[in-house]
């Protein structure tokens, strides 16, 4: 099945697609979407001028081209709604570079609401040549923290099979929960080779996986809304960037 990757072209100046390919290198079927931030952002941070925008066009497909990528751009429109529509039908939103000068400004960067509102899995990171060493993954029993794992697993569970995996889990409350939990651990390690186990209580859980996540190497956080809960603290938000981690999350 044919995998569709979203991600803005002008978030960053010298944008290239090699990075995007490489990344996604394991996947037979997939193509790229990109878009302009400028046609969707009310906050009108970033300035395009029409001949930028043609000039970097020409290139990006010039580059698809040459890598014999599948790639397209959303056309230019004022209304957000068509990017979220978007988002509907597409598999991932990649967010490139995410770091200490800009993750503290992404909601004036991007459309209003634009990050609890998209409706496909998001991964942000600040290289995607290395984007993580280690896994941390947030178990809530939350639909959208299983829906974010099962995204990164059809997209990255392959290649990071030798990477160690950390499932950090709210205590269960009854006997469904606690065997949804076993059959979770069990299901994991059919991926990954090495699965540990961090129990959490149901309180800041936010503070909770950040305060793990610091202690890892280069980790990749995957989790659900909780993430937005994250990405608005200030001070988590630039302990993401201080401590290069990369966050793959849903919100439905």
């Amino acid at each position: 099945m044919n995998k569709q990757i979203l991600f803005p072209v002008d978030f960053k100046s010298d944008i290239h697609l090699a990075e995007y390919a490489q990344l996604l290198s394991h996947l037979d079927k997939k193509s790229f979407v990109g878009f302009f931030l400028n046609d969707f952002s009310r906050s009108g941070k970033l300035k395009n001028t029409e001949q930028d925008k043609n000039a970097l066009q020409t290139n990006l497909k010039e580059e698809a081209r040459q890598l014999s990528l599948d790639f397209d751009f959303i056309k230019s429109n004022s209304s957000t709604n068509l990017l979220l529509n978007q988002s509907r039908f597409a598999d991932l939103i990649i967010i490139n570079p995410v770091k200490q000068e800009n993750i503290l400004q992404l909601n004036q960067i991007f459309p209003d609401h634009f990050f609890d509102s998209i409706a496909c899995p998001v991964f942000m990171s600040e290289d995607l040549l290395t984007p993580y060493q280690e896994i941390l993954v947030l178990f809530d029993y939350d639909q959208s923290g299983l829906v974010a794992l099962k995204s990164f697993l059809s997209f990255f569970g392959k290649v990071s099979s030798e990477k160690k995996l950390t499932l950090l889990t709210v205590s269960p409350d009854d006997s469904p929960e606690i065997h949804l939990e076993k059959y979770l651990v069990s299901y994991l390690q059919k991926f990954f080779k090495d699965v540990g186990i961090v129990p959490l209580n149901n309180q800041n859980l936010a503070q909770q996986v950040m305060s793990h996540a610091t202690k890892l190497t280069r980790p990749i956080l995957v989790m659900g809304s909780t993430a937005l809960e994250l990405l608005n603290d200030q001070q988590l938000a630039t302990q993401v960037a201080d401590h290069h981690m990369s966050i793959f999350y849903s919100n439905t």
